[in-house]
């Protein structure tokens, strides 16, 4: 295994994601990013997708089942304008950040840490390829259930909640217009989504990678005080330790700040979709909800476990730098450990809108809010 190895995998993976961004006019992880014809359209089919919604939230204000997909679908919708309001407000930041992800496996040469890179990065392309699958997979299911629905029962569904302003699903020519615009934004929506989620991942793991490393420097200090080696030599492990600490500090804390609101949002739709769809089917079967709990509980999943990742990473790296021999080494050289130590009980951790910790703890607590709603709404 040769150092550019992991280095050209994570390329690779992150040229396949930036590709489908780039036809979308929102590669912003490119630092040369500018605006294009594809951007402005791919705004505009945005927009006019929410307001298509919000004006079929008023049109089937009086029909439960509707209201209801139409709510549904507007949580996709406000999903997909929040992260291309994000992306596009700053691209600045995210062609940074992905930058640093790239020198994080440029830094290190040893044997250990590109060992530590190849195993982040074998499993950054499994999450890739198991999530692309998975939401993809779910999105050509959604445009196909139609079909699969009228063979079974006979009836005529739309794979979302969104009707054409002034056509009438129930005729022939409506339903058939419907259906193309619904199947022409499976086309743009799910590859865009899915591209800025792996991303997303890249960063994530680019964390872990970072984490990991540091725990080998610990171990290689540790060596070096039982080893009753040089103070100069000593100490200029600390340095680099302290440094390498910062960098991640600064990382993670950049990660934070351009991810933390954007959670919040896409987050809170999902609660809400999976709120309104066990409502509409405690009144009667809707056989698209269950899709669309399945996508977002499989979303809000992802999310927690990422976050509960970091968490257990953060504690493992407080723990190591306790067991590190600093009673063995000088009064100085212990300032700098206790200077360590001091930064790693700072909580390095992803939130939701910076209010709560992005953990199972999290998951856990969107369903029991989730399931303490669904019973009030059932007694109104």
């Amino acid at each position: 295994m040769t150092y550019r190895k992991p280095l050209q995998e994570f390329e690779r993976i992150a040229t396949a994601n930036r590709w489908v961004l780039k036809l979308l006019g929102v590669d912003i992880f490119n630092p040369d990013f500018r605006y294009s014809t594809a951007t402005w359209v791919i705004c505009s089919l945005a927009c006019t997708f929410i307001l298509v919604t919000g004006y079929d939230l008023y049109r089937f204000r009086n029909d439960v089942f509707n209201f209801a997909f139409a709510l549904v679908t507007l949580g996709y919708a406000v999903i997909g304008v929040s992260r291309l309001w994000f992306l596009l407000g700053s691209p600045a930041a995210y062609s940074q950040i992905f930058a640093e992800s790239k020198e994080t496996y440029r830094q290190e040469s040893s044997e250990r840490s590109r060992e530590v890179q190849q195993k982040y990065t074998r499993l950054l392309k499994q999450c890739v390829v198991l999530y692309s699958g998975c939401f993809l997979g779910g999105s050509i299911m959604a445009g196909l259930l139609p079909f699969a629905v009228y063979w079974w029962t006979g009836q005529k569904v739309l794979p979302f909640g969104v009707i054409l302003p002034f056509t009438d699903p129930d005729t022939m020519e409506g339903y058939q217009l419907n259906y193309l615009y619904q199947v022409s934004c499976i086309a743009w929506t799910p590859p865009g989504l899915t591209a800025t989620q792996n991303m997303y991942f890249a960063l994530v793991f680019n964390i872990c990678i970072q984490y990991d490393v540091l725990q080998l420097k610990l171990e290689d200090l540790d060596v070096l005080i039982k080893d009753t080696a040089e103070y100069s030599v000593i100490q200029q492990k600390l340095v680099e330790i302290i440094h390498c600490q910062q960098h991640l500090s600064a990382f993670v804390t950049e990660i934070e700040r351009i991810f933390a609101v954007q959670m919040f949002i896409e987050i809170s739709s999902m609660a809400m979709q999976i709120v309104v769809i066990l409502f509409v089917e405690h009144i009667g079967l809707w056989i698209p909800g269950y899709l669309a709990i399945l996508v977002a509980t499989f979303q809000l999943l992802i999310f927690c476990a990422l976050g509960t990742f970091i968490s257990i990473k953060a504690d493992l790296f407080a723990e190591s730098v306790y067991n590190v021999s600093w009673h063995q080494i000088r009064i100085p050289e212990q300032q700098s450990i206790k200077f360590m130590m001091a930064k790693s009980q700072q909580s390095l951790l992803l939130t939701y809108g910076g209010m709560l910790p992005l953990d199972m703890n999290l998951f856990l607590s969107v369903y029991r809010k989730i399931y303490s709603i669904f019973m009030m709404l059932q007694n109104v």
